[in-house]
């Protein structure tokens, strides 16, 4: 086992995400910077147009600096950003923080599954991606969850605290990142200029597997962000305390987790079905929640069937976003693994972004139960149009797709 496959555990549990981030920062910018969910998303949105702004510059930064420097980077960023929400209250610095924020999770995107990857690939065990990042992934949720039980008492104490606990896991991931043994990406002569750079973006929008993917992304990510607020919106209004809400929220994060190491083994029940069936319960998950909240008048009933169905979904999100990664490195070579990277966030950025703004406006217009209930109908109607335009093209053998499929390579190309 390589270096890099050593530490690239440890490093997923602090450095996959913020932990104990996403359980209290709704509560954090609502109550104590006082912007309503509306403005919340607003800030989701800008930190999502930029993510995808910056794709196509930053992976010509990651194969100049190298993936160990621009890691670093990433994280670096992400320590500006939190000392941001720390230290301002006004929203326009709140947009600049996002900015950081982008900046640094485009840089970490590009480069944390390519060290992984990469390193497998010398040994050729590449097979081991999925088993080795759902570890790595699980274990970030075990302890966002472990972690969230306490969060919201802390913020009684003092609202400040759980941020400061953020930046300190963004820290240790910092020093983790130093770590990592550099791996080189080729520059090679057909890659050495811009504009020759920009042929092997062309070369990749040619391949009808990867454009469905790129679709898919678009409007399935960025649906699951919207829920992601709009979960937490759904939790408040049930009227729990701070501490109730981030022990609830420990428990859905649980479930990304669970979600997360069971890829493989959803992946063999459903065979080359795992992203059609995933993307179908999501959808209607979000709908039943937002059907039960406006017409049931039983709070009780409200509260269980509400968490229920958030635990199912976020079960379902873990499994999808291991196996859209799976998806997207295979069939894949060290010279346009980081550009399918790049374009993949590019769609998922912009969908992200759209998403959320669309939603921002809705939810301050119409509420958080109706804006669930016509957002997962929409996604579901959309979603299963892209399912269908995806059928032919993605989930075949390698010998079933064409040349232009691979970006140019033959199956055993992509093998060596």
């Amino acid at each position: 086992m390589g270096k890099n496959e050593k530490i690239y555990k440890l490093y997923r549990m602090f450095g996959y995400d913020y932990l104990f981030y996403s359980t209290i920062i709704f509560l954090f910018v609502t109550i104590t910077k006082n912007i309503s969910v509306g403005q919340y998303m607003y800030l989701c949105s800008i930190y999502a147009i930029f993510f995808a702004i910056f794709q196509i510059p930053l992976n010509y930064v990651v194969e100049s600096l190298g993936l160990k420097k621009s890691n670093m980077l990433g994280n670096f960023c992400l320590i500006i950003h939190i000392l941001f929400y720390i230290f301002f209250k006004q929203f326009i610095f709140l947009v600049i923080a996002e900015v950081f924020c982008a900046l640094g999770f485009a840089l970490k995107g590009l480069t944390e599954t390519q060290l992984l990857y990469a390193s497998l690939k010398k040994t050729g065990r590449t097979s081991k991606f999925a088993k080795l990042e759902g570890k790595g992934v699980s274990r970030y949720y075990y302890l966002e969850a472990i972690g969230s039980i306490f969060i919201g008492y802390l913020f009684t104490i003092n609202s400040y605290i759980p941020i400061c606990l953020t930046l300190t896991t963004v820290i240790i991931s910092f020093i983790i990142s130093t770590r990592f043994e550099d791996i080189h990406v080729d520059l090679s002569s057909d890659y050495s200029g811009i504009k020759s750079y920009l042929k092997g973006f062309k070369k990749i929008l040619k391949s009808q597997r990867l454009i469905s993917i790129f679709i898919f992304a678009f409007f399935m990510t960025g649906f699951i962000e919207v829920v992601k607020t709009l979960q937490k919106s759904v939790i408040v209004e049930l009227q729990f305390s701070p501490t109730i809400y981030t022990i609830i929220m420990a428990l859905l994060t649980l479930c990304v987790g669970i979600g997360s190491r069971m890829q493989e083994k959803a992946e063999k029940i459903t065979k080359r079905k795992t992203l059609t069936i995933v993307s179908l319960i999501i959808s209607l998950s979000v709908v039943t929640v937002g059907l039960v909240n406006s017409f049931s008048t039983n709070m009780d009933a409200n509260v269980l069937v509400s968490v229920l169905i958030l635990s199912l979904f976020n079960l379902f999100q873990g499994i999808y976003r291991i196996s859209v990664k799976k998806y997207l490195n295979n069939f894949t070579t060290s010279d346009i693994r980081g550009k399918i990277l790049a374009i993949f966030y590019i769609f998922e950025g912009l969908g992200r972004s759209l998403l959320l703004f669309i939603s921002g406006i809705i939810v301050d217009n119409i509420g958080t139960n109706s804006t669930c209930i016509y957002s997962g109908i929409t996604i579901f109607v959309i979603v299963g149009l892209i399912l269908k335009f995806m059928k032919t093209r993605l989930g075949l053998d390698p010998n079933e797709y064409n040349k232009s499929d691979l970006c140019g390579k033959t199956p055993s190309e992509l093998t060596k």
